[in-house]
């Protein structure tokens, strides 16, 4: 009789284990794959923001060589306008 017994419960566990769905280990390991892929967007996420960080620390240095760059070129332009408007000048005194 105990045979039998076993073999009903066998099949009840079986029954049971459709029923709910896969094995506990099953769901233990779903939920390590689940935390390390959280670990992972979390890293993937950090490096997303440290780069972001870079990128706009670039925008501020490229903004400000743009503004050298234009005060040197006003610098370099005020400078060849002031030398041309003495040599003119000075070829006008003495021609004229």
């Amino acid at each position: 009789m105990s045979e039998l017994d076993d073999a009903d419960v066998r099949l009840e566990l079986e029954r049971l284990r459709e029923l709910v769905g896969p094995c506990e280990q099953s769901y233990v390991d779903l939920r390590q794959d689940l935390l390390a892929a959280r670990d992972v967007a979390k890293g993937s996420e950090a490096s997303a923001g440290a780069l972001r960080g870079q990128v706009a620390q670039l925008h501020v240095e490229l903004a400000r060589a743009r503004q050298d760059q234009d005060h040197f070129q006003r610098m370099v332009s005020n400078r060849a306008q002031s030398v041309l408007g003495r040599v003119s000048r000075s070829i006008r005194t003495r021609f004229f």
